[in-house]
């Protein structure tokens, strides 16, 4: 099953006040979560003392909750993807763009079973992950809303994540066009979904 519903309902429990306000140090070691994140007893993400987050940190965190909100409905927690804890850091890597792909969440999650690509903006749902890039080269993480339509045309769209200009976590959205258009040939979209030995239809 696709956890879009486990995804939305984890977004609304999210502060937007500004209690946990954007901060990138690149170069630098910061998980940008708003607490610790544990897998098999083992701790793989760790909070700023000042609550600071992150865009990869803050959706890699909505994803490990949502896929463990499933597992408690099903009977299933803890959480135990059949892999031990140091593939979860192998995924957290390669969801943070840490080892070389572009992907974020696709890269990920998709080879693991664990979402499907998307490969339309057009055939995004609420709830669906995004790793997007910019013309200029920048980057961000964030998780889908809705499509901003134009003319009837999908001219860009509405996202979830943690970015200064919302001073930290909050709804922002970007378009195709303008001075630093998000790429559309470059959206790596997953849709996230419960291990399966068999991946549903979209």
């Amino acid at each position: 099953m696709f956890l879009n519903d486990h995804v939305k309902a984890v977004l609304r429990g999210y502060p937007t006040d500004g209690s946990h306000p954007y901060y990138w140090p690149e170069g630098a070691a910061f998980d940008g979560v708003t607490r610790e994140l544990f897998y098999k007893g083992r701790s793989i993400a760790h909070p700023d003392e000042q609550k600071r987050t992150y865009c990869c940190g803050l959706t890699f965190e909505v994803w490990l909750t949502a896929i463990s909100m499933w597992a408690g409905e099903e009977g299933k927690a803890p959480l135990d993807l059949h892999f031990d804890a140091g593939e979860m850091v192998k995924i957290k890597a390669e969801w943070f763009v840490a080892t070389g792909g572009r992907g974020g969440p696709v890269d990920a999650l998709v080879k693991r079973g664990l979402a499907i690509q998307i490969e339309k903006v057009e055939e995004a749902r609420e709830g669906d992950f995004v790793q997007l890039w910019r013309k200029s080269g920048s980057g961000h993480s964030v998780i889908f809303l809705e499509r901003k339509i134009q003319d009837d045309m999908v001219i860009g769209f509405k996202y979830w994540s943690t970015q200064k200009s919302t001073n930290g976590i909050g709804e922002r959205t970007e378009t195709f066009h303008g001075v630093n258009p998000v790429l559309r040939d470059q959206l790596f979209i997953a849709r996230a979904m419960s291990p399966a030995e068999k991946l549903p239809t979209v």
